[in-house]
């Protein structure tokens, strides 16, 4: 199992505000699309604006990371400027 948090934005727009969530699944692109089973919008709204952080460590194009030895990814705003 794989913890997932994700910002106050999108827990209190799509979890009943729920910043914490588990999830399965051997990609990323896995685990938010179950999420979106249970939380219908979540995948569009975290598809948009947000770096993700797997184990701490930024990743970019992190939709089809392996999640091999992962137990905690994190979802944050990106951060956009030269």
């Amino acid at each position: 199992m794989i913890k997932i948090f994700i910002p106050s934005q999108i827990a209190n727009n799509y979890t009943n505000g729920i910043h914490e969530l588990n999830a399965k699944g051997d990609k990323l692109d896995q685990v938010i699309t179950s999420l979106d089973e249970q939380y219908p919008g979540i995948k569009s709204a975290l598809s948009e604006g947000f770096a993700c952080a797997l184990e701490n460590e930024i990743v970019h194009d992190w939709f089809d990371e392996e999640l091999d030895n992962v137990r905690s990814v994190r979802f944050i705003p990106a951060i956009e400027g030269g």
